[in-house]
């Protein structure tokens, strides 16, 4: 017969509280694991956004796909339900480095920050942006005073294992600078009406070209500079935090 799971109610946790934990608890068995958010979603049967929305604790996994997630990465289902990671077969025990218990603070923020509808680009174009706002997010401690700021899913897998499909992503703040990660919009190729959208790695950039790279397949990759419309720098985990 199958466990059957229930979460207790906590005195002093709330639903997003719990929802923030445990997604802290899932990323950290699932890099403890060596996985990637799509394992994770193939085994639950779920796409890659939901996972990453179960990371973020922006949604409350069900005890369905909770029991599923548990069973694949060899964890305690009761555990992970409280927001623990509790491994059931051998590994490196969890350090308590390893485990971001402050990545949670990121969502505590009030939820104004627009997320901006994407969809999924061409052979050489990890996504579009279509112009609409598709949802709203919560505003981390880090940015709370910084102006045009916007958040997007990341779709395309060329960034792995800096970014991975189904993450989000804020945006804006200073101007981009060499070593900083990038959002490029692209001017619209003649018959469309929308530009490709690409994610990468800021390598140089001059008034004649702006060169990237990315690490899935690594290669760099040059843009003309009077072709790109915006480029946005990604702002940083660490920011995001406050520190």
């Amino acid at each position: 017969m199958d466990e059957i799971i229930h979460i207790e109610s906590h005195p002093i946790m709330d639903e997003t509280q719990l929802a923030l934990k445990i997604g802290t608890a899932l990323r950290t068995a699932r890099k403890q694991r060596g996985l990637v958010m799509r394992d994770i979603a193939q085994a639950a049967g779920v796409s890659t956004g939901a996972v990453g929305n179960w990371e973020r604790g922006a949604n409350v996994m069900s005890m369905e796909n909770l029991q599923a997630v548990a069973s694949y990465l060899e964890i305690d289902p009761i555990a992970l339900s409280k927001g623990d990671v509790k491994f059931l077969s051998e590994t490196q025990p969890v350090s308590d480095a390893e485990i971001i218990s402050d990545a949670g603070h990121i969502d505590t923020g009030p939820l104004d920050v627009e997320i901006l509808g994407v969809a999924v680009g061409g052979d050489d174009g990890d996504f579009t942006l279509n112009g609409e706002v598709s949802g709203y997010a919560r505003r981390p401690a880090g940015i709370a005073h910084l102006r045009k700021v916007f958040a997007l899913h990341v779709l395309s897998d060329s960034m792995v294992p800096r970014y991975e499909p189904g993450e989000l992503l804020y945006c804006g703040g200073r101007d981009a600078v060499s070593g900083d990660d990038v959002v490029i919009e692209m001017f619209p190729e003649q018959g469309e009406t929308v530009g490709k959208a690409y994610i990468k790695r800021l390598v140089k950039r001059s008034k004649t070209e702006i060169v990237c790279k990315q690490y899935n397949p690594a290669k760099e990759l040059v843009f003309d500079p009077y072709a790109i419309k915006n480029m946005w720098r990604v702002i940083p985990t660490r920011e995001l935090l406050g520190y």
